[in-house]
This record gives structure tokens, C-alpha cells and sequence, in this order.
């Protein structure tokens, strides 16, 4: 055996003459492959003008003095060149290229890209990697496994960092590069998960919150058999949501005369403010009314119930253009939206926010119904769109006296005014002619979400 197995290096052999010819010829190979870093690997012919040590691998088609040494590292040394094969697993650098590149046996392939000393920058597997997708990787599968070499903990952890809370830490999932799915820590520390149909609108599945654990469904819960949204009654704080205690003749709609305006308080002609709002009803719900000598009528939502002969609405800015001699109607114009029936249009919001501290859309109200009319009979009924065939309820007794019955109302038409769905209720005053409409109220008992 006359050379070494790997760098094939020639052994110095016994009673052999002029040893150090055979010495300096191994010394020659050694500092020729140990090392290794090359000019470049592109050129088929030999550069013209070669510094002495200067190494390069050799292209696929060589030419000229490096024909028949395809792949081979070829050394410019002692005013010629010489060759070396290499073996699959040897690695150089590449200078031109600024990566390192591994022999499998047949080609130079590329180790990684933009590798500097001690890191890596870019790195790409089987695809190229780029200044924003500085790891890249195409593969059937990708494997992480736990340290059993090492060996280590038998633990496995994958981390997603952010600077901030404001910031996003989460995982992406696209069809043909165009995201349907995002899950992780988005926007905020919540854990959420999310969902596109185009990539543009996202809806949110799932919200886990950081501070308590508890789950949310913001975009609700199907039924696996009916395929229908399901939903829950959380118990309410019980108020009274609408309650007029005032006896009137008519139902609604029904429509009241301005005496004058002053900012955000219309002055009635008549004492009829309990009428159209209860002081029951402060702080918790807001009544739609409509200026119906106005072309198209105007709305304003009432909020206050300030003596026997005012009503303050929510925006002065609804009311600016209104004044005396000019008529209210309590009763939505036929039609609003879907509320064919003109029923009178509820907002709950300020009841949400003052025992909830937030307003949502409810998916409906569990309401106590009761009503009582003098000399005959009065009836409530309750709608969540106020289309037509949708509204019910229930009446007094045929004298007048008093009845009640729990009522579910499922609601579905956003205010205008807040992040609250409506509720529309009607009055009625029946027969006889006589009858009276005395106490009528609504009692939130609990809310579907």
C-alpha cells in the first residue's frame, strides 16, 4: 500500500531514495486539501493568470489543461496544475459564492446560502431562501424530534417569540400561497384562531383569554347534526328593558306634538314624556323615534326622561333641525330595514355595558311579559326584525287585569347607534273602544349569546 486511503497521500516506503521528494509531495496534497476554500467552481478552462496555491473545482465540461478532470479540485502549484478527486461528504467554500458546498458523489451541492463565519444567514433546503424567509425548506415532511443522541431531556419544544403584545406570534396556513388560517398569539396575548375564505376577511373560530383561560366562539357554534348555530342563556341582571306606566288610548305607533327644542332636549306640548320613555328605563335601554314631518323622516334615539314634558335624546346633533309644531312618532315608518310591522325599535346597549362593562351582538332576550289594561283587554308582542309573521307575545285577560309569561326573542338586526342587536315591541290596545293601556313592561331575564 503505497498511498493513504482518503487524501491519497504516497507513504514514505523503506529503502526508498530521495524520501523527501515523496515528503514534499504529501506536504504539497496537504496544503492543497485541508481547509478547503476555492475560488469558484463555474470555469471550465484554467484562469491565465494563476497565483501560486489558488484552488478551484473544476466545472462539468473542462476544457484545454483541465479536460478529463470534471469535478476534480484542481491546485495551481510549483508553475502547473494538479488534480484531486474528491470523495462524496468532502466540503469546501466557495469564495465566489459565499456558501459552502458538499461532494455527493456526483455534483458539488450547495450546503447553504449567505453562510458566514460562526452563523448562518440564509439557509434553504431544496428551494432558496431569502431576505424574509431567511429558513426555506420544500419537503414532503419535516421531523422534529426530541434529543435521544445526546442524549437530552426527552423534551421537545418549538418557541414563537414577539417583541411585543401588539405584535403577532402564530402560525399561517395557505392554499397556493394565499392564507386560510392563522393561529397563535395575534394582535394581542389572547390565543386565537382564525380563518379566511379569500385571504382578505378573517373571522375568529376560537379565543382562549391569557388571563382566565375561558373560551370563546365569536363567530358561534354549529349543531354537527342540524348544522344550525347553537346557543346559551347566561341569567341577566333583571331590570325592566321597556316599561310605560302611563294609560293611554292608542297603541303604536303613536305620535306626540314638539312644543320646542334646546339642545339635546325636545320639549313635548303635552305631559306625555312618561309615554314614549320610562324613568325606569335610565341607564338601561334607548327608544327610536321619528320626526315624520321631515321627507324622509328623521330618527333620534332617546335616552333620558328628563320631567313630565321632556325627552333627551342620545346625539343633539339628530335633533338640530327640529322644532316647534313639527310631529314624534313613536313607531318605526313602514318600513325601516325588515320592520314592516312599525314596531318601536329597542337598544339594550347601555343596559350591557352598565353590568357587563361591554356591548355585543345577543343572539336574543328571555324576557317576562306582563301587561294590564283598564276596562279591557292590552297586548305586548315582541319581534327581532320586525318583519312581518315574526312578532309575538301575549295579552291581559279579557277584563284587563293582569297577566304575565316568559317570551325568548331571537334578535338579528344590529343598532345603528351601538354594537347592541335591536329588539322592536308593539302595543296594542284592543276592545273594547273604551279600554285603556295601563302598565305594560318588559323584564330582561336572561340573555341568549
Amino acid at each position: 500500500m503505497e498511498n493513504t486511503a482518503n487524501l491519497k497521500l504516497p507513504y514514505i516506503l523503506p529503502s526508498q531514495a530521495q524520501k523527501h521528494v515523496t515528503h514534499n509531495e504529501a506536504l504539497r496534497a496537504l496544503d492543497a486539501l485541508v481547509q478547503l476554500s476555492v475560488v469558484g467552481r463555474d470555469a471550465a478552462v484554467p484562469p491565465s493568470n494563476p497565483r501560486e496555491g489558488e484552488r478551484h473545482i473544476v466545472a462539468d465540461r473542462p476544457q484545454e489543461g483541465w479536460s478529463g478532470h470534471a469535478h476534480e479540485i484542481a491546485v495551481f502549484q510549483d508553475g502547473g496544475w494538479m488534480f484531486h478527486v474528491p470523495l462524496p461528504g468532502w466540503v469546501a467554500y466557495i469564495l465566489a459564492e459565499n456558501l459552502l458546498a458538499v461532494f455527493d458523489g456526483a455534483q458539488w451541492v450547495s450546503l447553504s446560502a449567505g453562510a458566514t463565519i460562526g452563523a448562518a444567514e440564509k439557509l434553504g433546503l431544496n428551494t432558496t431562501a431569502d431576505s424574509t424567509n431567511r429558513l426555506a425548506v420544500k419537503s414532503d415532511a419535516v421531523l422534529f424530534s426530541h434529543d435521544d443522541v445526546t442524549p437530552g431531556t426527552g423534551d421537545l419544544h418549538a418557541k414563537l417569540n414577539k417583541a411585543v403584545a401588539g405584535k403577532d406570534a402564530g402560525l399561517v396556513y395557505q392554499t397556493g400561497w394565499s392564507t386560510r388560517a392563522l393561529s397563535g398569539l395575534l394582535g394581542d396575548d389572547d390565543w386565537k384562531v382564525k380563518v379566511s375564505p379569500d385571504g382578505a376577511a378573517f373571522f375568529e373560530g376560537i379565543v382562549i383569554d391569557k388571563d382566565d383561560g375561558t373560551v370563546r366562539f365569536p363567530s358561534g357554534v354549529r349543531d354537527s347534526r342540524s348544522g344550525l348555530m347553537t346557543t346559551s342563556l347566561i341569567p341577566a341582571v333583571v331590570r325592566d328593558i321597556w316599561r310605560i306606566n302611563a294609560d293611554t288610548a292608542a297603541g303604536t305607533p303613536r305620535t306626540y306634538a314638539i312644543a320646542r327644542v334646546s339642545g339635546s332636549v325636545i320639549f313635548l306640548r303635552g305631559n306625555q314624556a312618561e309615554e314614549i320613555f320610562s324613568s325606569d328605563m335610565r341607564d338601561v335601554s334607548m327608544v327610536r323615534i321619528w320626526n315624520i314631518s321631515k321627507s324622509p323622516a328623521q330618527p333620534a334615539w332617546v335616552n333620558w326622561n328628563n320631567a313630565a314634558n321632556q325627552i333627551n335624546v342620545a346625539n343633539a346633533a339628530d335633533v338640530a333641525s327640529w322644532g316647534a309644531g313639527e310631529t314624534i312618532r313613536l313607531g318605526d315608518p313602514n318600513p325601516t330595514g325588515d320592520n314592516v310591522l312599525s314596531m318601536i325599535a329597542l337598544d339594550i346597549s347601555n343596559y350591557l355595558y352598565n353590568n357587563y362593562g361591554r356591548v355585543w351582538r345577543q343572539r336574543g332576550l328571555l324576557v317576562s311579559n306582563s301587561v294590564l289594561g283598564i276596562g279591557g283587554p292590552v297586548r305586548m308582542d315582541y319581534s327581532g326584525t320586525g318583519a312581518g309573521g315574526t312578532a309575538f307575545g301575549s295579552s291581559s285577560n279579557g277584563d284587563g287585569t293582569p297577566q304575565s309569561t316568559m317570551v325568548s326573542v331571537f334578535t338579528a338586526e344590529k343598532s345603528p347607534v351601538s354594537n347592541s342587536n335591536l329588539l322592536f315591541i308593539r302595543e296594542t290596545v284592543m276592545a273594547p273602544a273604551t279600554a285603556l293601556a295601563a302598565t305594560r313592561l318588559c323584564r330582561l331575564v336572561g340573555i341568549y349569546v
